[in-house]
């Protein structure tokens, strides 16, 4: 039983998490991410909350476009989760990931001989990243 808990206790540290969030300002209840907005130019009137990052690690994507879909959900995500409806998008990226082994191989032995071929490729993943500040920005007051 011990063991389980140290196996369970090593994968939990291993993941890396996708998103990191140190906040700056003052949090906010939390709203749902289909309510925050991308901004690519500072809005007139916002106030910074937090510093976020997202990564497309572990989002099973493939293909440039839906990794950067992930990237931003999760930067909309990590946002909500401190009361800001807006992302302030600093700066996007990649970054080199873990690599995929492939490989296969025969062999064959006879007595103190022995003879043995193998073949196999190597991947390296790519993740796309993305920095921003989480930003609340008040409504326009309309009369």
């Amino acid at each position: 039983m011990r063991y389980l808990f140290v196996v369970c206790a090593l994968l939990l540290t291993a993941c890396a998490s996708p998103t990191t969030t140190s906040v700056i300002g003052t949090k906010r209840a939390a709203i749902a991410p289909e309510q925050v907005t991308v901004y690519l130019q500072e809005p007139e009137n916002y106030e910074a909350i937090a510093f976020i990052t997202a990564t497309s690690d572990a989002s099973f994507s493939i293909g440039d476009e839906a990794k950067m879909e992930a990237v931003l959900r999760r930067l909309k995500e990590a946002a909500a989760a401190v009361g800001a409806n807006g992302v302030l998008l600093r700066t996007t990226g990649e970054r080199q990931d873990d690599s995929v082994h492939v490989g296969t191989g025969i062999g064959r032995s006879t007595g103190n001989l022995g003879f043995g071929i193998s073949l196999g490729k190597s991947f390296g993943l790519t993740d796309k990243t993305a920095e921003g500040v989480a930003i609340y920005v008040p409504k326009p007051v309309t009369d």
